[in-house]
């Protein structure tokens, strides 16, 4: 009996590890957006405690409730309970904050990605088990509730979602700096030699790197701080007519950091349509964490775009998280997270293949190795 009472137990804890784990996971992730959605970590005084009846009433919930959530909270170690009926914060709950990083980033990964997790059995039921072809049909959009809409769209579309988004692609915005894996020396002589150049009647100066889906422009202000010699008036962010309004509201709201941005030019315009003709012949295209957002058809398709604006001596760099399934568990988590919406992570290999096809080919490949974190490579490409 003994023997059997031993052996049933040790199933069960298999079970658990199997099944009940993840599911607690699961709700952890759940409840923590809750409780950023109702202010709660914000509620918690940062240092000491809080009775849990207080913190119901300042969040509007029910006592039960809030009692209920702040249990699982304080098993699962995310929050601290010095008495009964009383809560405070651990070093974790307190990156959960509204002013936190950390809590835009788990806002939109609970939008776009958790919600598109639950969708992925009846997405492949329907479409096969197979990658998502097209950013018109994925996960991403069965959460949100479409069957046919472009999942950016989608976003967009949603002022909360949006925002989540933007702030998230804000706040990390910065981790991926080029200082140290990408030298742009090379770009001293030519911008010495094409000073300005002739279009049409007019003489503009040629421009020195066009970040194709630039957004905010942190990466433009990453090269422009590290190679002083890269004129900011001859950068260029070119990305769609909405963003492009936003990034120069925030510019022009003169917020800390962008000072190095006054001077980039913002075009509107999007990867897949034939580039204004002020944008052409530049010396650098960038692609910062852009292509691995939409399948194979559509990258062929950016790059075809670039190839047709770009000049016999220009260059293509796609700076990406290059999918390496032996370096770390999160490398590979996250194309699976990009599969949601369309997307893959890829290596140097697939990226080369989908340039070929383009009129580029590989002439290096850089890869941040100072980092267990940032494992992405920047991969320059130049017309073939």
């Amino acid at each position: 009996m003994a023997a059997q009472q031993a052996e049933s137990r040790a199933a069960l804890a298999k079970v658990y590890a199997n099944v009940g784990a993840p599911c607690l996971s699961a709700a952890e992730f759940t409840l923590t957006k809750v409780f950023i959605d109702y202010k709660a970590w914000d509620a918690i005084p940062v240092e000491g405690d809080i009775a849990v009846s207080e913190l119901a009433d300042k969040i509007g919930g029910t006592h039960e409730v809030v009692t209920r959530i702040t249990n699982f909270f304080v098993g699962r170690g995310i929050l601290e309970s010095p008495t009964p009926g009383r809560v405070g914060h651990s070093d974790k709950s307190r990156t959960y904050k509204s002013d936190q990083p950390t809590a835009w980033v788990y806002i939109h990964m609970f939008n776009n990605v958790f919600r598109s997790f639950a969708q992925l059995p009846a997405f492949f039921a329907k479409h096969g088990l197979a990658s998502p072809t097209s950013v018109n049909f994925t996960p991403l959009g069965l959460a949100h509730g479409y069957e046919d809409k472009a999942a950016y769209d989608i976003i967009v579309g949603d002022k909360t979602v949006h925002k989540g988004f933007n702030e998230a692609l804000r706040e990390v915005g910065d981790i991926y700096s080029l200082n140290g894996v990408y030298d742009f020396g090379w770009m001293r002589a030519p911008l010495e030699a094409s000073s300005s150049s002739e279009s049409g009647s007019v003489s503009v100066p040629r421009p020195a790197i066009v970040d194709v889906g630039g957004s905010h422009g942190l990466a433009l202000r990453d090269a422009i701080r590290n190679s002083p010699f890269i004129p900011a008036e001859r950068c260029v962010v070119l990305d769609l007519p909405a963003v492009v309004e936003n990034t120069r509201k925030n510019w022009a709201a003169g917020k800390p950091g962008h000072d190095e941005l006054q001077n980039v030019r913002l075009v509107g315009g999007t990867m897949f349509a034939a580039y204004p003709e002020s944008v052409r012949g530049a010396l650098i295209y960038h692609f910062r964490r852009v292509l691995n957002d939409f399948p194979d058809e559509d990258v062929i398709k950016a790059l075809k775009t670039v190839r047709a604006a770009a000049a016999p001596d220009s260059r293509v760099l796609i700076v990406e998280e290059m999918l390496n399934p032996k370096r770390i568990a999160l490398n590979v988590g996250i194309d699976i997270a990009l599969m949601m919406a369309a997307g893959k992570r890829r290596n140097a290999a697939m990226f080369s293949k989908l340039a070929e096809g383009a009129g580029f080919r590989l002439n290096g490949e850089f890869l941040n190795v100072n980092s267990e974190f940032d494992d992405f490579g920047v991969l320059e490409f130049v017309v073939d």
